[in-house]
């Protein structure tokens, strides 16, 4: 028994003692790795060290692996922060610089050209004109130097409306077409020059300060502004600056008086697109048609012009064509039942004017009153003598016939001193039936037989005299 007790003994003490050697062993590991992370421990006394030490160490044990997982922790962080940013830099800008709004035109364009006349317009309306007119610039829609003409004008004045002037075509395929901006102030307007490229593209190539009369031409002024003004000079009635844009003796006073004639009662009025369309020009001649519309014929009439370029006076009109605007003005006379033909030629040569009386009348109609106004503006400014003629139907005696034509056409010299004409500048004779218009057939009907008398009661007027 003695010998079991001494066993269990030795094996009771060898067991202590491998233990001890393995918690001593666990104590060094975990030294070493305290000083691997920077952490410094100070040893337990040797009492405590089997009990007090792995207890704390164990679960210090993990530690070294958060060491690890930091590093790749900056690289998705700095791509998350930098993400928002990119997205949230152009919201501040829209927030900060809103984009422009859409330049509101004063009317529906009816053309690409019209409309970029329109959007020029628009621009110089805005609150800053030189950054809207910018911004065409940068789309291609405008020439640098034409937007800082706009710019320079919008300073001094506002626009009023956008008028069409007419339109050419260059040796290149380009079509030009001319806008006028009429200034609220009415002392200068802007004349702009809209070019549409062959490809369609259109473009506001040019500007020029202009006056805002239209018929105050110069020597420089190209061909479509003369044309412009001429006819603008005969819609106001006013002969004398109209004849001062002639040129030669192929226009006659009395096309020039019978123009303003049939403008003067306001049936007739230039079309708004394109009224003035250039038919072909070199570097002394140019054509043109004008195309005026009624207010009760739907179809356009147009007055066809010639220019000529004329050494120290630059651009004149040297012809005029007024068959169809003439035949256009007799059909609404016919629909009216009266008569009115404001130009006729003259056995003598040249074109007269004629103003037609009733039937048995000697008295001048409300028309041609004003009428006598407009002549009479021309014969104040000249020395020239004025030859008027009566003439009657084929209704009555011949004697009668003879008094009432010489009563017509004294009833003319009459107005025409009245509104300021020298006396010894007309001469006046009467006709009576000897010298019709027209005639009629023997089998013409009553009604055609009324209207060919209708033609001849009247006076005529004979305007081609030295100024």
């Amino acid at each position: 028994m003695s010998r079991n007790i001494i066993l269990f003994l030795s094996a009771f003490m060898a067991t202590i003692g491998v233990s001890i050697g393995i918690f001593w062993l666990l104590g060094v590991r975990a030294d070493d790795i305290l000083k691997a992370t920077g952490k410094t421990t100070t040893p337990p006394p040797a009492a405590e060290t089997p009990v007090a030490e792995p207890a704390p160490e164990e679960p210090q044990r993990p530690e070294p692996t958060p060491v690890v997982e930091p590093a790749p922790q900056p690289t998705p962080r700095p791509i998350l922060r930098t993400e928002p940013r990119e997205t949230a830099t152009p919201e501040k800008q829209e927030e900060v610089t809103p984009a422009p709004k859409p330049l509101k035109l004063a009317e529906t364009p009816r053309s690409a050209e019209h409309a970029a006349a329109l959007t020029v317009a628009a621009a110089m309306g805005t609150e800053n004109p030189q950054e809207a007119l910018q911004r065409l610039v940068e789309k291609g829609e405008l020439s640098a130097e034409a937007a800082a003409a706009l710019a320079d004008w919008a300073g001094r004045n506002k626009v009023k409306a956008v008028e069409e002037v007419g339109n050419s075509r260059r040796a290149n395929g380009d079509r030009v077409t001319r806008y006028r901006l009429v200034s609220e102030n009415g002392q200068e307007d802007l004349l702009i020059d809209v070019v549409t490229k062959r490809d369609g593209a259109t473009v506001v190539e040019s500007v020029k300060v202009t006056s805002a009369d239209k018929t105050a031409i110069s020597s420089g002024s190209d061909s479509i502004t003369v044309a412009e003004g001429f006819v603008e000079a005969v819609r106001r009635g006013d002969m004398n600056k109209a004849r001062n844009m002639v040129t030669g003796s192929e226009v006659s006073d009395a096309t020039v008086a019978g123009l303003c004639m049939i403008f003067e009662e306001g049936e007739f009025a230039l079309r708004q697109q394109a009224p003035i369309r250039n038919t072909f020009e070199n570097e002394t001649n140019s054509g043109y048609l004008v195309y005026v519309e009624s207010r009760h014929n739907a179809s356009p009439a147009n007055i066809g012009m010639e220019l000529e370029k004329v050494q120290d006076r630059g651009w004149r009109v040297k012809a005029v064509a007024l068959d169809a605007l003439l035949s256009s003005y007799e059909g609404l006379a016919t629909a009216e039942g009266g008569h009115y033909f404001p130009i006729v030629k003259n056995p003598k040569g040249g074109d007269s004017l004629a103003l037609f009386f009733a039937f048995n009348e000697s008295a001048l109609t409300p028309r041609s009153v004003r009428q006598l106004q407009i002549v009479a503006e021309l014969l104040k400014q000249s020395k020239g003598k004025l030859n008027i003629s009566g003439h009657t139907d084929d209704v009555g005696s011949e004697k009668y016939n003879q008094a009432l034509s010489e009563r017509r056409a004294d009833a003319v010299k009459e107005a025409l001193v009245s509104f300021g004409v020298q006396a010894d500048q007309i001469t006046t004779h009467g006709l009576g039936k000897s010298q019709p218009r027209r005639t009629y057939a023997s089998d013409a009907s009553e009604q055609q037989i009324n209207y060919i008398r209708g033609e001849n009661r009247r006076a005529e007027i004979y305007l081609d005299f030295e100024s």
